[in-house]
């Protein structure tokens, strides 16, 4: 009879325990838990939700030297002639384009505008944007388009100039491709010259120092960062 109350007696408090749920220690502890698992995943909601930082890359060395570019003289926007003798002593940064591309110039005077932009406080540098159609972008057509990009009339120059010279100059020195579409394959989708999107850096002795992709904002990122080592040499 002891045994069968013994037995009646466990099974009532089995019974309880069940209607009660948990024990308070392991409550607890299942609180604990879940708090932790919320605090994880709200952490990794943050994350994901924040901006991205561009982290610029460390050299471990000075930049490399990818040859010197040949001396040239073209007419700049305000009609006067400039040569390479007038960015020696001055870090540059060159691209080319034309005025009526509507693909990649736009996106890359834009980008240009933005690299003056940040570095506008920033002495001893020339930002310089050479046409690859020459015949067309007349010294006052350069002019209105810089206007477009609040362009410094000293600080970023627009050049034009013999088409021979300027391919020459962006095949040969700049070792950038560059070519012009034949009339009937011209189109609403090909523009009438292919070139480079690449900014190109030059330090104080015209010595190509770095290739940058000009749609690419950890490229201009970088570019901007080897401006000012450049500035240090």
């Amino acid at each position: 009879m002891e045994s069968e109350s013994s037995a009646s007696s466990n099974a009532a408090e089995c019974g309880a325990t069940s209607a009660k749920g948990l024990s308070p220690q392991y409550a607890f502890w299942w609180g604990v838990i879940l708090l932790l698992i919320g605090a994880l995943l709200g952490a990794g909601l943050m994350r994901a939700f924040q901006p991205t930082r561009t982290v610029v890359p460390k050299r471990t060395g000075p930049l490399p030297v990818y040859g010197s570019v040949s001396d040239f003289t073209l007419t700049e926007r305000a009609g006067d002639e400039v040569s390479r003798d007038d960015l020696m002593g001055r870090v540059w940064i060159a691209d080319f384009f034309f005025t009526s591309c509507a693909g990649i110039c736009p996106i890359m005077s834009s980008a240009m505008e933005g690299i003056q932009t940040r570095l506008a406080d920033v002495d001893g540098v020339t930002l310089v944007s050479i046409s690859v159609d020459p015949e067309r972008d007349t010294p006052e057509r350069l002019r209105q388009y810089a206007k477009r990009y609040h362009a410094d009339d000293a600080g970023w120059w627009f050049l034009t100039g013999d088409k021979h010279v300027i391919y020459q100059l962006s095949q040969d020195s700049f070792r950038l491709s560059v070519e012009e579409t034949p009339p009937d394959k011209r189109s609403a989708e090909v523009e009438d010259v292919l070139h480079s999107s690449k900014f190109v850096l030059l330090d104080q002795q015209s010595r190509i120092r770095g290739y940058y992709d000009g749609d690419d904002k950890d490229d201009l990122e970088l570019l901007i960062a080897d401006v000012k080592d450049l500035l240090k040499e």
